[in-house]
């Protein structure tokens, strides 16, 4: 199928769901999901944001979060509740969110920016971000950097073997959109591929609702 933005990207998943979320259990953020429980009160409530077929939620949840799974994909959903039957997984759009405000002490969205298609997306998703979190709750965001001059691109890679729409964030282009959003005490960093990719290179982020 021909890849255009975000609406074709969605499609994909739902139509190879089951191999991309065996591509995707290769590998898990264990590391950067200890450190983000670290921040968080004991049995935290947790939303994953884009939680694709439930990888970090799983793991989430074994560590002690009680974890709330968010998707658009209907077909990722399908693996997620396959492979973790124990937590609750939700089909929606993290750009305009049902949950109340103030509902978790932790938001996770691990990749879930990297398929918006415009800024004002990023935008209306991270003023989401700040509204579901309570005073003072902890946000993680890993979201692929901007290495040369292009904002968007569609990409074939290893993971998925196909076309996928893609936005790329500068350091500085990321920290301005979540201080905006209202969060503080930004650490942000890079990280290499977890999947030994060397085309690509992620952002790092934890910051606090103000």
């Amino acid at each position: 199928m021909k890849i255009e933005g975000f609406k074709d990207t969605i499609e994909w998943y739902d139509q190879n769901a089951e191999k991309y979320a065996d591509s995707a259990e290769k590998v898990a953020p264990i590391k950067f999901i200890e450190q983000f429980l670290s921040m968080l009160p004991e049995s935290p409530k947790v939303l994953d944001a884009g939680c694709g077929s439930g990888r970090d939620s799983r793991i989430l949840n074994e560590k002690g979060a009680k974890v709330t799974g968010l998707d658009i994909s209907k077909g990722l959903l399908e693996e997620a509740e396959k492979r973790g039957k124990d937590i609750e997984y939700i089909q929606g759009d993290i750009t305009s969110m049902k949950f109340p405000d103030s509902s978790f002490d932790g938001l996770w969205s691990h990749a879930s920016l990297v398929h918006l298609d415009s800024i004002e997306d990023v935008e209306k998703t991270l003023g989401e971000f700040n509204r579901v979190l309570k005073s003072g709750g902890i946000l993680h965001i890993f979201t692929k950097k901007q290495l040369g001059e292009d904002k968007t691109a569609i990409v074939s890679d290893s993971l998925s073997n196909h076309d996928r729409f893609f936005r790329y964030y500068t350091k500085e282009e990321l920290s301005n959109l979540v201080t905006k959003a209202g969060f503080g005490d930004l650490d942000i960093s890079f990280a290499s591929d977890p999947h030994g990719r060397k085309e690509v290179t992620w952002i790092l982020l934890f910051g606090k609702k103000i």
